[in-house]
């Protein structure tokens, strides 16, 4: 049995859809036709300068990004634009990303906003513009350009970067469907955020093991690294993959309060939980000043997925326990929660659905 209480998302975690695009081949092109493709985009790329954003701009960026990562995808547009007007490639995926998912399909708008990215070399924009699945082909809002040409691209450069050891790169073209291996470099390399998709993809089946067992013992073992490189998701897994096997409970409890303190938005609800010992069974001290603010934070968020409700659900329940001057002392310390660490996050893929 796991111990969280599972927080549904409003929609799928993409990492299906990864999988499943990794297993697709793709159609290779004429040579005559790809050189003159890279030769078109490589000169456009290399003659791109990185923006440099304003104070005002970059807090509106990482708001912005900070809203999309608690699947709030209409709130976020409009600080995402800000930096995405200037320049910010990230800031224009993202953007692009958010417009996509609030209208179910790819319109003219996120369109522009994935070409601008893609323009200043963002794999990921490329890869978006190459989709043969998206909606936009029935509904034709797709532009002309060929989303082969972009796929060629998105390639040409991943390789180029792969080779010189980016693990983006190597991410990249495992989402593009070239090969776990892929993952697996990159995981080596020590990216945590390629860890923590490698120990789901073994997970999720995906792999090849000689030895019984062996599947078992790596998914521990990329959660565990993932986890100690600092992916707040991978530690609430691991976390709950150490409860499953009944390990040690002193080191599922420190697993869930890094996954809490980094963010993750169902760390935090399950460590709320805990503090207020509904139930008590990983041994926290009971704080329920503590324990009602991390919940009353997750009941004001206004993005997608069932925090909020769960939140709502579960303040009540540690609000019994409480006089009126704690419950304040739990809204003051949610607001100092908020001031020093990171932003409340579902951790979304950032290629995945």
């Amino acid at each position: 049995m796991s111990f969280y209480e599972q927080e549904w998302r409003s929609v799928d975690t993409g990492r299906s859809y990864l999988l499943k695009k990794s297993r697709q081949s793709i159609k290779g092109q004429t040579l005559i036709n790809y050189i003159i493709i890279s030769t078109v985009f490589t000169l456009l790329f290399s003659s791109t300068a990185i923006a440099q954003l304003t104070q005002e701009q970059q807090a509106a960026k990482d708001r912005g990004i900070a809203l999309y990562k608690q699947s709030d995808w209409y709130d976020s547009q409009p600080l995402l634009k800000t930096a995405a007007e200037a320049g910010d490639r990230q800031a224009q995926y993202y953007l692009g990303e958010a417009i996509r998912l609030s209208n179910w399909h790819t319109t003219a708008e996120a369109r522009k906003w994935y070409e601008a990215a893609a323009e200043q070399g963002d794999l990921y924009s490329m890869l978006r513009l190459s989709s043969k699945d998206d909606l936009c082909k029935y509904m034709g809002t797709c532009s002309e350009k060929s989303g082969t040409d972009w796929r060629q691209q998105a390639l040409k450069i991943a390789y180029e970067r792969a080779e010189k050891g980016d693990t983006e790169a190597m991410t990249v073209l495992y989402t593009a469907g070239r090969g776990l291996g892929w993952l697996e470099k990159a995981a080596d390399a020590g990216d945590s955020y390629a860890q923590n998709l490698l120990a789901n993809a073994y997970k999720d089946g995906y792999g090849w093991f000689l030895i019984p067992g062996n599947r078992e013992k790596a998914v521990e073992r990329w959660f565990k690294a993932s986890a100690e490189g600092g992916d707040p998701e991978a530690m609430f897994s691991y976390a709950n993959l150490l409860y499953e096997k009944n390990g040690d409970k002193k080191e599922v409890a420190h697993w869930l309060k890094r996954s809490a303190e980094g963010g993750y938005i169902t760390g935090v609800s399950n460590y709320a939980v805990r503090l207020a010992h509904l139930p008590d069974e990983l041994g926290y001290p009971l704080d329920l000043v503590k324990a009602y603010g991390l919940t009353y934070l997750l009941s004001k968020l206004e993005g997608g997925g069932t925090a909020p409700e769960n939140g709502q659900r579960n303040l009540p329940r540690i609000a019994e326990k409480m006089n009126e001057q704690e419950i304040r002392e739990g809204i003051a310390f949610a607001k100092e929660w908020e001031k020093n660490h990171p932003p409340l996050s579902y951790f979304h893929p950032i290629f995945g659905y």
